[in-house]
This record gives C-alpha cells, sequence and structure tokens, in this order.
C-alpha cells in the first residue's frame, strides 16, 4: 500500500483574534486565516481571497493566544482534517479544517502591519499537541462550527 500524504502550507492574515479555550487540561485555539491571489485573466488584473479555518493544540495554542491577532501575517504548516456531524434536522454536515503543527509569525510587532527586516519569530511543533498523536477527535456539540 502506498504512503499517503496530507501537508499544507499557507500565509496569510489572521481574520480575528484567536478564540482560546481549554479542553480536557489542553490548550486549543481556533481562528481563520484570509489567503489572497493575485492573477492576471483576459489582461486584467484580478484577486481572490479564500478563507480557511484553523486549530493549535498544547503550547502552540499558547503562543498563538497571546502573539498572534487579527490582521498578523502568519505562515502555518499543518495537515487538513475533517469534522462530520449530524445537523438537529438530521442532516450530515462537514468541515475541513486545517490542524495547525507550526507556525511562524511573519512581519513587524503591529498587528497587520509588515516591516522588510523582520523574519518573524518562528514556532516549531510542540510534543504536547493536545490531542494524543492527532487521533483525538474533540469534536463535540459545543465545537460545532455553526
Amino acid at each position: 500500500m502506498a504512503n499517503d500524504l496530507n501537508k499544507i502550507l499557507l500565509i496569510g492574515r489572521l481574520t480575528r483574534d484567536p478564540e482560546f479555550k481549554s479542553i480536557n487540561g489542553s490548550s486549543v485555539v481556533n481562528f481563520s486565516v484570509a489567503n489572497n491571489r493575485i492573477y492576471v485573466s483576459n489582461g486584467e488584473k484580478k484577486e481572490e481571497t479564500h478563507y480557511f479555518d484553523c486549530v493549535a493544540w498544547g503550547k502552540l495554542a499558547d503562543i498563538l493566544k497571546q502573539y498572534a491577532g487579527k490582521g498578523k501575517q502568519v505562515a502555518i504548516e499543518g495537515r487538513l482534517q475533517q469534522q462530520s456531524w449530524e445537523t438537529p434536522e438530521g442532516k450530515k454536515a462537514s468541515k475541513i479544517r486545517i490542524f495547525v503543527e507550526s507556525a511562524q509569525l511573519l512581519g513587524g510587532q503591529g498587528g497587520g502591519s509588515s516591516s522588510g527586516g523582520d523574519r518573524g519569530s518562528e514556532f516549531p511543533p510542540s510534543q504536547d499537541s493536545g490531542m494524543g498523536g492527532g487521533d483525538y477527535d474533540y469534536a463535540g456539540d459545543d465545537d460545532i462550527p455553526f
């Protein structure tokens, strides 16, 4: 059987301050990243923006809670994780999030400003991810995104 790969690298800006909570003693933050794409179509410059929901656990969550904020540019590395549930009406629903394994804050110290000389702060993967090796499914009724 071939090995599969689930890896994502994304640079964008936080759309809101990270939402912090503690689940069973482990820190977790949820946040969204906006990623812009500029392209030319029929000689006209166009821009499109995509939004990605992200989650980080453990020490990485604590660091992002403290240093990341709305408008801050961030580079994240992680994997896609799909969560499925049934709505109260009995319909199946699902959502794909980015499970952040490492992050690097880019730009200057200000919320959304960028200074060319600052390489940012890098936060490597945490040994204490709070998810028991990534197999822990934390989605409960309180964690449904809608």
